[in-house]
């Protein structure tokens, strides 16, 4: 297995002292606005470490926090902007096709386990809502779950194991690899589910395509593959490149056209209610 230690592709800082360049550049009105946002927990990561695992994260849970009142009513104000909603619904979209995935699964004839691996995995609030609304409705079914998290930070996956979602998920499996290395994806068999969310915003049209069809070589017959994609929104574009947050963005024809390099036997296309997320569900032939 692969033991690259290749910069993830999140990471799009690349100054070191972005207080100076922007001083140096006599940007003040972002200097100030730079200042202002580190006193917010969800900005001040994202200056620090771009869209990292915790900048997602912290959009996921929804929970305001930050330095004083002043760091905690701005991080309020930032979760609250309709690009923060949309990126909130990725992880809630996700559990959802899970779930849609295995009843599919349940409704067949296939007795044997349910291969769930989630790429890059982060802290797998997905999985843990999927596994926790199955404990709930359907507790029968957890012995059928096989879990896979994947991820090229050994950060994220400590922090992806202290989650602890074998609470209501047993034995998770932690690995670490490329998602774009073909070679480190996990040995033993393919995957009836894989989700991919946050990683493909940070990917060149070339290594998306190299993305998907890792994750296509990867899916058993019928296998059921969930991402989604970011459209633009002016104002936050503004403010995340300002940062050196850089992202792609892309339309739902823009992926269908990536897509199509690979043989699926359906894909199906939505949006979260902004418009600013567009969630793909696409099976393999």
């Amino acid at each position: 297995m692969s033991t690259t230690t290749t910069r993830p592709a999140n990471f799009t800082r690349r100054t070191h002292d972005l207080a100076g360049k922007l001083r140096g550049e006599r940007r003040y009105g972002w200097l100030a606005l730079y200042h202002l946002l580190r006193l917010s927990d969800l900005g001040r990561e994202g200056i620090e470490r771009s869209g990292s695992y915790r900048f997602a994260d912290h959009l996921y849970a929804n929970r305001a926090s930050g330095r004083g009142w002043v760091g905690r009513a701005l991080d309020r104000v930032l979760l609250s902007l309709p690009a923060a909603r949309a990126m909130r619904r990725r992880y809630v979209e996700s559990s959802a096709a899970m779930r849609r995935a295995l009843e599919s699964r349940l409704a067949g004839d296939s007795n044997g386990p349910f291969r769930i691996l989630t790429i890059p995995c982060g802290i797998p609030r997905d999985v843990r809502r999927f596994s926790e609304t199955l404990l709930a409705e359907r507790p029968e079914a957890l012995a059928k779950i096989e879990f896979t998290g994947m991820d090229i930070d050994t950060e994220v996956l400590a922090a992806a194991r202290d989650f602890r979602i074998e609470y209501s998920l047993p034995e998770p499996r932690w690995v670490r690899g490329d998602a774009l290395d073909a070679d480190s994806y996990p040995e033993g068999g393919v995957f009836d589910f894989i989700s991919s969310t946050g990683l493909g915003e940070f990917l060149d049209d070339a290594d998306l395509a190299r993305l998907y069809a890792n994750i296509h070589d990867r899916l058993a017959p019928g296998g059921v593959f969930f991402t989604s994609a970011t459209a633009r929104e002016p104002r936050s574009d503004a403010m995340l490149r300002a940062f050196e947050l850089h992202t792609h963005y892309r339309t739902r024809r823009d992926v269908e056209a990536i897509l199509a390099s690979c043989a699926w036997r359906d894909v199906e296309f939505t949006s979260d209610p902004t418009g600013l997320q567009t969630f793909v569900f696409a099976t393999r032939a």
